[in-house]
């Protein structure tokens, strides 16, 4: 028995012993949490701050459009309640507050907005109830502001980790706001980068910030920078050869095996001060010759651009957005890195802004209305747009389409001018071709196709 606990004494030693370093490894290689006033001052450089505001400025350029997805009969109403939402979010500057938080969620890990509601005390009584988006849980004109909230002024409160089953594992059910406890439900957050649940206490439930993650990078590239510009400052050395010891001898005999280090040093200090192009250098003929000896520079570039692409290569950057670096080479376009960061930026709208954005959708509703319409909803506008010229071959494609389809019948008129109503890429999607055709016109066959076979039986099937 005495044995058998040695062995397991020894074997929890050599437990916690690789667990002491792993940790320590851990910390040393930089994938601790570095804390937000350090994550703060690592945002006053541009290597990292830009990255960051890049993302933010793309998921917000194009915005959202509000559509309506039922078939309702009365469409000026509808028409009426969209512009109403979409004055709420101008005065509430939804735009703005999202983007800010897309900076605070890159830049520290974590990003919060605080929902202000009209007659509710700013401290623990009124803060701490949760707020429920129903029309009980918040009355009709309420809803006054939304802040962006630094994540340095908060720490959460309370969290379930005991039962993974609950939905609200490892979930803060509250948070410290610099001395306000404030429910969950009255901050919406957003973690673009979640790292585990375990990891989760330590990073302020949290995630990865993007300059902690460009760190190793960032530092590779100065460091590089910094190296091509001593380079270049110092990639020519200027040689004298001379008999320094026929013509530089000390008198006392003692300095340096008879060499004058004075004489030295102020024969090369007249040299430096004859170096420009109209200086003149004057040299023993006999025992005195001058060379330069340079550095090759070659490839210093390269280095330099390959660093540059690693910092761009994690958040998915191009290079052209990043640092404005054209392609070079013949026939080089940037059109297809640029299609595939678009669809990278659609991805991170649907994962990290669309929850928040469908959150305040609600709460703008119940604030006008009392009630949240089901008909009503939204979706990004694409980043990537056609041209006026693309978009004229397209709709082009589709008349030609259209047309071949009434001619043989599959389809009528009016179906199809259906089908270029619910078309949302359209170019006469503003046209009200959901109204019934004018002239009395019932959405048959088109005057020009009357006499043909074709258009006849269409006729006949209308």
């Amino acid at each position: 028995m005495g044995a058998a606990a040695l062995a397991m004494d020894a074997g929890l030693g050599a437990y916690a012993a690789g667990q002491y370093g792993m940790a320590s490894s851990f910390v040393e290689q930089g994938l601790a949490f570095k804390g937000y006033p350090t994550l703060a001052a690592m945002m006053l450089r541009a290597e990292f701050r830009k990255p960051v505001e890049i993302i933010a400025r793309e998921a917000t350029r194009a915005w959202i459009r509000l559509r309506c997805n039922g078939t309702q009969a009365d469409a000026a109403q509808t028409a009426g309640r969209l512009r109403a939402v979409e004055a709420e979010f101008l005065r509430l500057h939804v735009r703005d507050v999202v983007r800010r938080q897309i900076v605070h969620g890159l830049g520290f890990g974590v990003g919060h907005i605080w929902i202000g509601l009209r007659g509710v005390p700013l401290n623990d009584v009124g803060q701490a109830v949760p707020l429920r988006p129903t029309a009980h849980g918040m009355a009709r004109g309420q809803l006054e502001r939304l802040v962006n909230i630094d994540p340095i002024w908060t720490t959460p409160n309370s969290y379930n980790a005991d039962n993974p089953l609950r939905a609200d594992y490892y979930r803060p059910a509250d948070w410290w706001v610099q001395g306000v406890l404030v429910n969950s439900t009255r901050l919406l957050s957003v973690v673009p980068f979640e790292v585990p649940d375990i990891l989760k206490p330590a990073f302020n439930f949290g995630g990865l910030a993007l300059p902690q993650m460009l760190e190793t990078y960032v530092h590779n590239f100065l460091r590089t920078r910094q190296s091509v510009s001593d380079m270049v400052s110092n990639f020519a050395t200027k040689i004298l050869k001379t008999d320094m010891s026929g013509t530089m001898q000390s008198d006392t005999g003692t300095q340096y095996a008879d060499i004058d280090a004075e004489s030295v040093t102020a024969r090369v200090a007249a040299m430096n001060a004859w170096q420009s192009n109209n200086g003149t250098f004057v040299l023993d003929r006999e025992s005195e010759d001058f060379d330069i000896k340079s550095a090759p520079l070659g490839g210093l570039a390269e280095l330099q651009a390959q660093s540059q692409e690693f910092m761009a290569g994690i958040p998915g950057i191009p290079l052209v957005k990043l640092f404005g670096i054209q392609p070079q080479g013949l026939n080089a376009s940037s059109q297809g890195e640029i299609r595939v960061f678009y669809d990278e930026i659609a991805a991170f709208q649907e994962a990290h802004m669309a929850p928040v954005l469908r959150a305040l959708f609600h709460l703008v509703q119940l604030n006008l209305w009392g009630a949240i319409d089901p008909d009503l909803d939204f979706e990004f506008v694409p980043l990537w747009q056609m041209s006026e010229q693309e978009a004229a071959a397209v709709e082009k494609t589709k008349t030609d389409m259209d047309t071949a389809n009434i001619l043989s019948g599959k389809i009528t008129a009016r179906e199809a001018r259906a089908r270029e109503a619910a078309d949302a890429q359209s170019l006469y999607r503003t046209a009200g071709l959901a109204r019934p055709m004018p002239d009395g016109n019932t959405g048959g066959p088109v005057t020009g196709f009357v006499n043909t076979p074709q258009a006849k039986r269409a006729e006949q099937h209308e």
